[in-house]
């Protein structure tokens, strides 16, 4: 696409902004549809409209490229409220962060179909063909899903207005960050959470350009070693939701993720054509966890302090905040490396503003103690 469109590398960095920005605008005025449709409802519309948005970008203009990032961005927002609602209705208190980071598991699931399917049907299909053909994934599941929806959407309030109005209301909008500071904790969890986006948007979003401009991979191999990060995310993502509901206390992990995440990216800052690739699938593999895998964690700790009756809301607000560090992380990193001239040092600042993650999650250590 960049070569098609004639972008800058920075160009990818503006489209997930947007991306996340479409998700953040659901998760601001989405609520009520969750409440008027159910939650199962509200997904299959979600997935409806991120199959316009895919579909948005195969269009000859740079301005649909930037809205179909947009709309992709709106279609995963009801994952977050509609999605936590279902499993904090229906899962089994003592095995919720594992269910949780199952949940989450599905994102690099999905990152490893791309990484590994992409490049080869661009390369058959052309990128055009290979963008309709992974928009009929959406519209699958949406049929797939369909049975489910009068059994789990039955606490639909069907007299529950929805318009203009309703979306945008002050009170509306301001409501999924207002319930943060209604029960303990809220706040510093999601704060730590927008700092650890910070480090894994940048991975998610550069590490393919990454390794195709400045480690010189061919594209297949690129895509390949964003995969085998995705993969190893997968069961990294199950693994830390087990330990902390068995071994290690959530908040415990959530540091321990901070640590390895900001390490793992000043590693990255360091290698160069020159390293074996061998190393870097190892790095990429070792980010899986490091960076990749504490999401499932982080939103059981968020649903699990939620305020009775508010977990849409919650997991709206927190979300919110990672959202945030989606958001603001790739322009920065973007224009950090254009000034620099290289990826290098963008990774070296992305690491060190990945530690900051350590001070509201201290905080929660010292209120506990106190």
């Amino acid at each position: 696409m960049l070569a098609a469109h004639g972008w800058s590398a920075d160009m990818i960095g503006w489209l997930a902004a947007l991306n996340t920005a479409g998700s953040v605008a659901f998760l601001m005025a989405g609520t009520p549809l969750i409440y008027r449709l159910g939650s199962i409802r509200s997904l299959q519309a979600g997935m409806a409209v991120g199959v316009i948005g895919a579909l948005m970008l195969t269009l000859p203009l740079d301005l649909a490229a930037l809205a179909g990032s947009f709309l992709m961005g709106l279609c995963y927002g009801p994952s977050v409220s509609g999605g936590g609602d279902i499993l904090q209705r229906l899962s089994p208190p003592q095995h919720r962060n594992l269910i949780f980071s199952i949940k989450q598991a599905g994102v690099p699931l999905g990152g490893v179909l791309a990484g590994l399917g992409l490049p080869f049907a661009a390369a058959s299909l052309g990128w055009q063909g290979a963008i309709f053909a992974v928009a009929l994934l959406p519209v699958l599941t949406i049929l797939v899903v369909q049975p489910m929806r009068e059994r789990l959407d039955v606490n639909r309030d069907r007299t529950h207005r929805l318009s203009a109005a309703t979306f945008l209301s002050l009170s509306n909008l301001t409501r999924p960050l207002a319930v943060l500071g209604k029960a303990p904790g809220l706040t510093a969890v999601g704060l730590a959470g927008c700092f650890m986006a910070l480090g894994q948007g940048a991975w998610f979003a550069f590490l393919v350009t990454y390794a195709a401009i400045e480690l010189h991979f061919p594209l297949p191999l690129a895509g390949a070693l964003f995969a085998a990060m995705q993969t190893v995310s997968i069961g990294g993502r199950m693994l830390l939701g087990f330990v902390s509901d068995r071994m290690v206390p959530g908040l415990t992990v959530l540091r321990l993720c901070c640590l390895a995440s900001a390490t793992t990216t000043g590693v990255l800052a360091l290698s160069g054509p020159h390293w074996p690739v061998w190393s870097l699938f190892l790095l990429a593999a070792t980010a899986g966890i490091a960076v990749s895998s504490w999401n499932g964690v982080q939103n059981a700790e968020m649903a699990r302090r939620a305020p009775p009756g508010m977990i849409a809301e919650t997991m709206a607000g927190g979300t919110i905040l990672i959202f945030v560090g989606y958001i603001v992380g790739p322009p920065l990193f973007g224009a950090v490396a254009l000034i620099s001239g290289g990826m290098g040092t963008a990774f070296l600042l992305n690491a060190a503003a990945t530690l900051l993650a350590l001070i509201p999650l201290a905080w929660l250590g010292i209120r506990k103690s106190a």
